[in-house]
């Protein structure tokens, strides 16, 4: 699930993950395009999906952190994971359909024998398929697997993801040791390949370009959800799809995640707009904040606060330095401004990694001593929350280099440029 998908009112999010829910094309009418965002046409064209080739290195790199870590095979379900490792989109239910990678040999599935024929179409004949019919165990298949694959006794790594009943039932049909798959796909996913750098930068890109956009059509008295829908034409128009928009005025935005009560725009409130849509899967996350009239000096004052926070976090963002150094140093900023220590009024860890999720490894908060390493891809979003008064986050996605840290799109330039 989304990380904003338990707010009401304010966030309109049109998808929740990539587990999508089975809906013919006729049942989901696409909207109708706004003309004020014509000129966003085009702005993701030229940026190629992640081809097969691609997914069969990262299956082999797979397989070489299986023999490394003892797994004698990996097992996911359907979702991020899977189409990472075998581009196949399918939707979780109570019937398990499992993808099995051993650590050596070709991957296989594990599913209902009604559905061979359409997964045929979404994987190729590829894959070896062990079928189960409805009154069989899908796991007494899954048993059949490992011994075809030759790693029926050996460590079966499960994606941390994966639901309980599944592993209840793996552990009582198969003669295997069950543990978290966790090192494979962090040594896997954390570090984004030249395809992946390129998708997210574009995506992040096109919501910046939306944003931008859509600033010019704020309005007194519109709707905090009038202005989400805006931003979801924008960005729908820039060639993003599973757009979510998080839109916050004045006191509102004091909530990071949003709150019920929906709020009409007045002239010398702050406008925060938290988006992102995906690309070929792969996703943006950009938060910008901005005045609507004149701006008081406590508005400002806390918004320059929050872009030292993010210039001091961006300076620890280097190979080598642990995770958890760039949210000390928004910190200090923020506490250096005036304002509370600590989770006081900077109320959230300072960034996410993200990829095909808009929150993966790694995370950048205290305690996590992981370092960082070029090809890393994370948001860089202090804020500052006065409770019935304000909100300010400022989000930027970065890339890890061998040297300074890339910005996917225009960072803001101040509260008067913010759109860079």
């Amino acid at each position: 699930m989304h990380r904003r998908a338990f707010v009401t009112g304010t966030l309109a999010a049109l998808s929740l993950g990539s587990c999508r829910s089975a809906r013919s094309p006729a049942a989901t009418a696409a909207p109708a395009a706004d003309e004020r965002f014509a000129a966003l046409a085009g702005t993701c064209d030229g940026v190629a999906p992640i081809g097969d080739d691609e997914r069969a290195r990262r299956r082999e790199r797979a397989q070489a952190l299986m023999q490394e870590h003892g797994f004698s095979a990996m097992l996911l379900e359907p979702g991020d994971s899977l189409l990472y490792f075998a581009g196949i989109r399918w939707g979780r239910s109570e019937r398990p359909m499992l993808y099995l990678l051993p650590a050596r040999g070709p991957a296989a599935l594990v599913a209902p024998a009604f559905e061979s024929r359409t997964l045929r179409e979404r994987a190729g004949d590829g894959l070896a398929q062990h079928l189960w019919h409805e009154h069989e165990s899908p796991y007494a298949r899954l048993a059949e697997a490992l011994r075809a694959a030759g790693s029926e006794r050996g460590k079966l790594g499960v994606d941390p993801w994966i639901r309980q009943f599944i592993v209840d039932g793996a552990r009582a049909a198969c003669e295997v040791e069950i543990a978290p798959a966790t090192p494979v796909l962090r040594g896997c996913r954390m570090v984004k390949s030249a395809s992946e750098l390129a998708l997210l930068r574009r995506a992040n890109e096109a919501t910046k370009a939306a944003l931008r956009a859509v600033s010019a059509h704020v309005s007194e008295g519109m709707s905090e959800g009038e202005l989400a829908g805006l931003v979801h034409a924008a960005q729908t128009a820039a060639g993003l799809t599973d757009t979510w928009v998080l839109a916050l005025f004045g006191a509102n935005a004091s909530f990071p995640h949003g709150t019920q009560g929906e709020k009409r725009l007045a002239r010398g409130e702050l406008v925060l707009v938290d988006a992102g849509g995906a690309l070929h899967g792969y996703q943006s996350d950009v938060t910008r904040t901005w005045p609507f009239g004149p701006v008081s000096s406590a508005q400002a004052r806390a918004w320059q606060a929050v872009h030292r926070a993010q210039t001091a976090a961006l300076a620890e963002l280097r190979p080598g330095r642990t995770c958890e150094a760039a949210d000390a140093a928004a910190r200090a900023a923020v506490a250096a401004a005036g304002y509370a220590a600590d989770y006081g009024n900077f109320t959230h860890r300072l960034g996410h990694g993200i990829g095909l999720q808009t929150h993966e490894d790694p995370y950048l908060v205290r305690g996590n001593q992981d370092l960082l390493r070029p090809g890393m891809t994370m948001s860089d979003e202090p804020g500052v929350y006065l409770i019935g008064e304000l909100g300010v986050r400022l989000e930027d996605i970065v890339a890890i280099t061998e040297g300074e840290p890339e910005i996917f799109g225009p960072r803001a330039g101040s509260i008067d440029a913010p759109f860079g």
